[in-house]
């Protein structure tokens, strides 16, 4: 269900295009109620932020809302669809608001990182009256008080109606091109790794792995937030061609499949970039694992190359420490009973030109 505080309404009747807002609903109900008849003259807009399963059953109740579509907002129906019912039509997104569940989800300091990845899901519901629209919009999500503003900027007042904030809010640079920015980002990090696999340092290549891990898990969470938006097109265009006699005032006469033709596109040409990314960092992960291979392979001929130098070493010094060894036994040895130090030195000679002799041989061998 809802859980989130702080609900806010925004009343937005177009003709005055004076946003009128409040913390409950009982202060925007004498607007609506159609039950007795009352409805606001002209195109109007009403936007819930964060709305309580009591505030949609409120909602519901003023504008004839169907028991279906009280429970898909107030449970969260996470698919994206179309639905029509008798006086509206509802559609259901996804969109990139989010709360964060941890500090390293916050906003990036550099202007290379990628914006935060939304924990979960967070769905945007638009119901679609014949001179209204009402969504249900998530905390933190900035979409509809941008299309307030863009409306504010249309010259054409005659282009205004309740499906073309639908489409506002579809595409308006909001749901859909949102994406946008993530996709940017996502593309400029993936150069980037490029061309840093093959000269990063040993010590980077973890924190390399982990920069192409986090950016393969963005692309699948922006495509799997995309993907459904196209079935969503797909049936309401379905929808508006079959018009039966329960739809005739749900879809008007108008430039709806202009909209929605211009949002099809948007939406292609997004999943075709996210799927050239998805790509590329397939690749990147390869050549990752390549280059980390090469690697792993240099630092074992390193290895096994320095142990074969210990090998020899020892083989030239073991033999030695064997002849020091039996004359240290309670045996006679040769010069014990000569005053001078000639016989130590000669020993020390001869031990040192064995080492020597055995050295040059090795270098000579390549061994050492």
């Amino acid at each position: 269900m809802i859980l989130q505080n702080n609900t806010q309404f925004t009343y937005f009747p177009c003709p005055t295009q004076e946003a009128k807002t409040a913390s409950s609903w009982e202060d925007l109900a004498p607007y609506f109620d159609i039950t007795k008849g009352k409805a606001p003259e002209g195109l109007w807009w009403l936007d819930v932020s964060s709305a309580t399963a009591s505030d949609v059953t409120a909602i519901a109740r003023s504008l004839c809302i169907h028991p279906l579509t009280i429970e898909d907002i107030v449970f969260q129906e996470p698919r994206q669809k179309i639905e029509t019912f008798p006086g509206y039509y509802l559609i259901s997104l996804r969109t990139l608001a989010s709360t964060f569940d941890s500090e390293d989800d916050a906003e990036p300091k550099e202007p290379d990182q990628l914006p935060p990845t939304p924990s979960h899901p967070t769905m945007l519901y638009i119901l679609v009256f014949t001179s209204g629209t009402v969504t249900f919009s998530p905390s933190g999500c900035d979409h509809a008080s941008r299309v307030r503003s863009r409306i504010s900027r249309v010259h054409d007042r005659s282009i205004l109606s309740s499906d073309w904030i639908c489409y506002a809010l579809f595409l308006s640079d909001e749901v859909i091109d949102s994406f946008a920015p993530y996709m940017e980002t996502t593309s400029r990090q993936s150069e980037s790794i490029q061309d840093s696999i093959f000269t990063a340092r040993d010590a980077d290549m973890g924190p390399l792995m982990q920069r192409i891990y986090t950016i393969r898990k963005r692309i699948n969470h922006l495509t799997h937030s995309l993907s459904g938006k196209s079935d969503v097109l797909n049936g309401f265009v379905k929808r508006f061609h079959s018009r039966t006699n329960m739809m005739q005032h749900s879809f008007p006469e108008g430039d709806l499949l202009v909209y929605l033709s211009d949002v099809q596109d948007h939406l292609v040409t997004i999943l075709a970039e996210l799927s050239h990314l998805d790509e590329i960092t397939s690749r990147l992960q390869s050549n990752f694992l390549a280059q980390t291979g090469v690697n792993n392979m240099r630092l074992s001929v390193r290895l096994n190359d320095g142990l074969s130098k210990v090998t020899v070493l020892a083989t030239i010094f073991v033999p030695l420490q064997m002849i020091t060894g039996l004359f240290g036994m309670n045996v006679t040895v040769p010069g014990q009973d000569v005053a001078s130090l000639v016989w130590f030195f000669g020993i020390v000679g001869v031990f040192a030109a064995v080492v020597l002799g055995a050295c040059f041989v090795a270098v000579r061998m390549r061994l050492l």
